[in-house]
């Protein structure tokens, strides 16, 4: 059982101060490697890699057939499952706007964030691909729902990392941001929906790490060199590379770290690495086989850092 809420900043200065206030008790024994610490993190620290956490412990419990995908239409006499109800109840309560869609990209699911994200109420099962109401490239050029970044994560299958979108509201006020569209899968691989997390960013920036010291951890050496080069070309500095989880904690208690890139899956699993990520304030990125976006990501996670000292 874990218990999970926010409650609303004491100070205006203290935008990024959510923890746990009125706890509610779910069921995770489906959402196996769920690391229950991020209820007690600030909210910079979970954003970015809580929600990649979230969403591929979803898909494992999806492919696992022990969950169901988040419908937007409640049956008569079907209740949610308690891996369904246990993802909701998680979203709602996460402090960055997300929103999830069925495979044909209708809308099933958006919490409060998404709402005052995009300054409406978007209708379930019925608005498609994204609960904003326009949407613009970066450089003004309007941009079509059916081939925003969540059209394109469903049409073609695969999540859509690195690139950015421009909301305008009911008001005609406009707002930069990140999107993160990832699909969920279920037992037999087929795209059941995707998940929508909406960063909102001050300004297009290109990613630039800057000489932070960044620790690689994968047991597949070719997939660590890749890494390697893509952290030097950004301008950071890949500072060791280790094999698996515990190495990863040893170093961490040796080196100076500034972040970390955990390739998955680790022969000793990834749980205790995480939990002391979380614990340490070091931003991380897990991914699997998708290299080319990892330095955005990690660009995300430590901008977000950024935000919270």
């Amino acid at each position: 059982m874990f218990g999970l809420s926010w409650r609303p900043p004491i100070l205006a200065s203290e935008p990024y101060a959510y923890h746990v206030s009125i706890a509610f008790s779910i069921d995770l024994t489906c959402l196996p490697e769920r690391v229950p610490t991020m209820a007690e993190q600030p909210r910079a620290e979970i954003i970015g890699s809580d929600f990649e956490r979230l969403v591929t412990e979803y898909n494992k419990a999806l492919a696992n057939g022990e969950a169901r995908p988040v419908s937007g239409i409640q049956c008569d006499g079907v209740e949610p499952s308690a891996c369904e109800q246990t993802f909701r109840e998680l979203l709602d309560a996460f402090p960055a706007p997300v929103y999830t869609t069925d495979a044909a990209g209708r809308i099933t699911f958006y919490n409060e964030a998404a709402v005052r994200f995009s300054g409406r109420q978007a209708q379930l099962g019925t608005d498609r691909w994204c609960v904003t109401w326009r949407l613009y490239w970066p450089d003004g050029t309007p941009l079509p729902h059916d081939e925003c970044p969540m059209a394109i994560a469903l049409k073609e299958d695969r999540a859509v990392r690195g690139t950015q979108a421009v909301a305008e509201r009911l008001d005609g006020t406009r707002v930069p941001f990140i999107p993160h569209p990832t699909p969920l899968r279920d037992a037999s691989g087929a795209l059941v929906g995707a998940v929508n997390m909406l960063l909102e960013i001050d300004e297009v920036e290109q990613v630039a790490l800057d000489g932070m010291q960044v620790l690689i951890v994968s047991d597949d050496i070719f997939v660590a060199a890749e890494l390697d080069l893509l952290i030097d070309e950004a301008g950071g500095v890949a500072v060791a590379i280790a094999a698996t989880g515990s190495e990863a904690l040893a170093l961490l208690d040796e080196r100076q770290i500034d972040a970390m890139l955990v390739s998955l899956p680790l022969r000793d699993g990834h749980g205790p690495l995480i939990n002391a990520l979380v614990r340490q304030n070091i931003p991380f990125v897990l991914h699997e086989a998708n290299e080319e976006q990892v330095v955005q990501m990690l660009g995300d996670a430590l901008r977000l850092r950024g935000g919270s000292n």
